[in-house]
């Protein structure tokens, strides 16, 4: 547990809401029970981030989708460009999710896929079709990687970052940015200085991982490519002997508020992935909010 005379200055700090004020989660498939009792702690409107599924169908996803919204929660519905087999079933598919389950925003990834099921071989093809602002998609997230993508340089990364962002300027699409989760905030607001410099004044949805046991949460990271701050956390909790307990974002946090406190980062908030499971990471939300973060 941190230091409640540490914790107390920074939920103080004027900027300390940056963090915790405009909270989003993700996750992957949950249950109508998951769904009621995350809905019972978290603030009305929360956004849930759902992540994509190649075996997941349509049916599906609207299912999950309206559970959430009946809830007064807000689903975000992950978009794989690749997953697309064609641009009219895309706009059915969003004009159906806006009218039943209240989306208006998505995330738009290219997806995993190595060949793509129909015309779109990437994220920003999608955004050029003007098939999102067609299907009444209003807001859409956009993935970043602060530490590096295992496949991708860094070079093309910031490229294909700022299309993607222009892109939805010229649309009227209003875009986030979501980061790939990470354990150490300090490598994040190193990339989030460098992308304030170079003009990007985008919201930032700093991605963390929600409270998890330490082998799962590793286990995410090495499959994600998260190396750097992973590592570094291996080592942290390997000194401390806790490699086989529980994990949580509150030191992530506290040094992202530090951060905020101390210069301007622009407009950011974070973006819990709930790998310990959706109803553990609202309700860490929900004490976090209050306080108490631990």
């Amino acid at each position: 547990m941190l230091n409640p005379h540490r914790l107390e200055s920074i939920a103080d700090a004027p900027d300390f809401n940056a963090i915790l004020g405009d909270v989003s989660l993700e996750a992957v498939m949950p249950t109508e029970a998951e769904l009621h009792e995350a809905a019972s702690v978290l603030p009305t409107g929360t956004a849930i981030y759902l992540t994509d599924l190649p075996n997941r169908s349509g049916e599906q996803l609207m299912q999950i989708a309206r559970g959430v919204f009946m809830r007064g929660l807000k689903p975000v519905p992950h978009i794989a460009a690749r997953n697309v087999i064609s641009e009219q079933k895309l706009g059915d598919m969003l004009a159906r999710l806006a009218s039943s389950a209240g989306v208006s925003r998505i995330m738009l990834i290219g997806g995993d896929h190595g060949r793509s099921a129909g015309p779109f071989e990437n994220a920003l093809q999608v955004l050029e079709s003007g098939v999102l602002e067609a299907s009444g998609i209003r807001e859409i997230g956009i993935a970043a990687y602060p530490e590096g993508h295992p496949a991708i340089s860094g070079d093309v990364l910031r490229a294909s970052l700022r299309d993607k962002l222009e892109a939805a300027e010229r649309a009227g699409i209003a875009a986030d940015i979501v980061t790939q989760f990470a354990f150490d905030a300090w490598p994040v607001v190193t990339w989030l200085r460098a992308l304030r410099a170079s003009g990007v004044h985008n919201r930032v949805r700093i991605g963390m991982a929600g409270p998890a046991s330490i082998p799962a949460l590793m286990k995410f990271a090495k499959r994600c490519g998260v190396r750097a701050s992973a590592n570094g956390f291996a080592r942290h909790a390997a000194s401390i002997g806790r490699l086989l307990t529980r994990a949580t974002p509150a030191e992530a946090v506290n040094d992202l508020a530090e951060a905020a406190a101390a210069e301007n980062l622009g407009q950011i908030a974070s973006h819990f992935y709930s790998f310990g499971g959706l109803v553990q990471a609202s309700k860490w939300v929900r004490d976090a909010k209050n306080g108490v973060i631990a």
